[in-house]
């Protein structure tokens, strides 16, 4: 018997969808009991489901590339498993281990436990980021999320025992953060955190109106991480608008010469009977004046390379739809489609125009990083940004991995 053409179409439909399934089961890791109610889902996308009462789960269309499967539930460690659409279909049997409550007379640093009212506003700044899309961002549930204050090294963390609930307005997101890790060192001027976003897009909705967010989406992706990666990908650089300079950061060997005559005359200082101190200058010839104007500088020199750097300069490698980035010391990158924002300037307390948007990256463990053509990269935690970057790589600015730019 001849099969019709559109049976043998719809056929082919099916199974490619049911190749891009997850399916799974949860359970207590020590006791084996199945956890209902469990959350399931895709980080950085809008694919999310809970357990049923069996503990049963499933995700369909699962998107291409490389993604983190998070598991989580109140009262458990969160369960965080990597896989790539080449591993799909999937069947998982997940166990999660009970949360144990860290104890305070067992830590190394002491530390202070404290609230929203005391650190609320830093956890904003830091973690929605104080962007013009910031503006329009609420928590829904700051009761859930605590501080603790570590003195010695004067740094701050945040933990939560429940997803953070993001409301952007801005962009017109729902996001369920999963908060693994937050920390702010006020010491080294820093700012760490690591999470797994699940989206929910409220233009489904249609309570309001949908071309506002459409239009901020596209103004928060240009100019992007994301941006920057894609059009890397695809060896766009120069037709996106991105310029990539190479620069090195070497150390300030004046002023640590400097620093070393100030020590020397230190130990020259000798108190005179009346009181006042006498210094003994050594014979360098140079002014005090020269000297503070010195050790005003910055103890690093950036020097930057005069070339525009190609996508073929910093791709060093390609295994199928996967590129691999590396480049040694820093990248100087200039997006030359838009310019920074007004309170950009205002937080680095710049007194000019705003110019182009320019950022400063590194690779903290000197290991290439790996890309795909969804401008997705792995590890995002070795990709360490600073600058205009720094700045607006935020939360407020978070799109979902899914995203495509309007056209």
């Amino acid at each position: 018997m001849r099969v019709p053409a559109i049976l043998v179409l719809i056929l082919l439909v099916v199974t490619a969808d049911a190749q891009r399934t997850i399916r799974g089961r949860v359970v207590n890791d020590a006791t084996g009991a199945v956890i209902p109610g469990s959350s399931v889902f895709i980080s950085n996308s809008s694919k999310g489901t809970v357990t049923n009462s069996e503990g049963q789960f499933e995700l369909q269309d699962i998107p291409p590339g490389k993604h983190d499967l998070v598991i989580s539930c109140i009262g458990y460690e969160t369960n965080v498993y990597s896989f790539s659409e080449q591993q799909l279909p999937l069947q998982l049997k997940v166990q999660l281990s009970i949360r144990v409550k860290e104890l305070a007379n067992v830590t190394v640093e002491p530390f202070l436990e404290e609230g929203w009212d005391k650190w609320g506003k830093m956890f904003m700044d830091n973690f929605i980021g104080t962007t013009e899309n910031g503006m329009h961002c609420k928590i829904k549930n700051t009761n859930k999320i605590r501080f603790r204050y570590y003195k010695k090294s004067n740094r701050v963390t945040a933990y939560a025992d429940e997803p953070v609930i993001i409301e952007n307005k801005a962009l017109g997101y729902t996001i369920k953060y999963q908060l693994e890790n937050f920390e702010v060192s006020f010491k080294e001027h820093t700012t760490f955190y690591l999470g797994y976003p699940l989206f929910e897009d409220k233009t489904k909705e249609g309570k309001e109106p949908k071309e506002k967010w459409l239009r901020r989406r596209t103004e928060a992706f240009k100019g992007s991480v994301v941006h920057f990666m894609q059009s890397l990908y695809n060896n766009k650089l120069k037709e996106e608008g991105f310029e990539v300079r190479r620069m090195t950061r070497i150390p300030n060997a004046e002023k640590e010469r400097v620093k070393q005559i100030y020590k020397e005359l230190a130990k020259a200082i000798k108190t005179s009977p009346g009181g006042g101190m006498v210094v003994e200058v050594g014979a360098s010839g140079d002014s005090s004046a020269y000297y503070q104007q010195v050790m005003r500088q910055k103890d690093h020199i950036d020097v930057y390379g005069a070339g525009l750097l190609t996508a073929d300069s910093l791709i060093v490698q390609t295994e199928g739809k996967y590129k691999a980035l590396y480049f040694p010391n820093y990248l100087y990158i200039t997006y030359k489609g838009e310019y920074e924002e007004e309170a950009y300037l205002r937080s680095t307390m710049e007194n000019r125009k705003p110019g182009f948007q320019r950022s400063l990256v590194m690779l903290l463990n000197d290991e290439f990083i790996t890309v795909d053509d969804h401008g997705n990269y792995y590890n995002p935690q070795d990709f360490f940004t600073s600058w205009y970057w720094g700045w607006s790589e935020k939360i407020s600015n978070l799109l979902p991995v899914d995203y495509v730019p309007e056209k």
